[in-house]
């Protein structure tokens, strides 16, 4: 079971996505929001697929917002922490901070935790 988590931004961006997998899928599939180039959008992405890609538009060119260059400040709590250490070789962790907006490209992104997802 994963967990729900919304980002929001100051300019008006509001998604929606889901976090982990699920007990049927958790050995092929690890969702975890992403920037994407292409379509300037924070995406969903399956980190496990080979390779990931865009569900909009079919990019490879994502980055997932766990890496440093799209965390403008580091948040003190986390708001999720999926463990991938054996597939990935690190925990996936979004927290309280702020984060590269790809609409405005402003550090003004959040994540919130909204519940669980299955």
């Amino acid at each position: 079971m994963g967990s729900l988590v919304v980002a929001r931004c100051e300019c008006g961006l509001v998604t929606e996505f889901g976090v982990g997998g699920g007990r049927r899928n958790y050995l092929t599939t690890c969702y975890f929001p992403c920037r994407c180039s292409a379509c300037r959008a924070v995406v969903q992405v399956n980190l496990l697929a080979k390779p990931p890609v865009c569900p909009l538009c079919n990019s490879t060119d994502v980055l997932p917002y766990d890496q440093p260059e799209l965390i403008g400040v580091k948040g003190e709590v986390n708001v999720v922490q999926w463990s991938m250490q054996r597939a990935l070789g690190r925990d996936l962790v979004l927290t309280d901070g702020l984060y590269l907006c790809p609409g405005c490209g402003d550090l003004s992104l959040r994540f919130f935790a909204e519940g669980l997802w299955d």
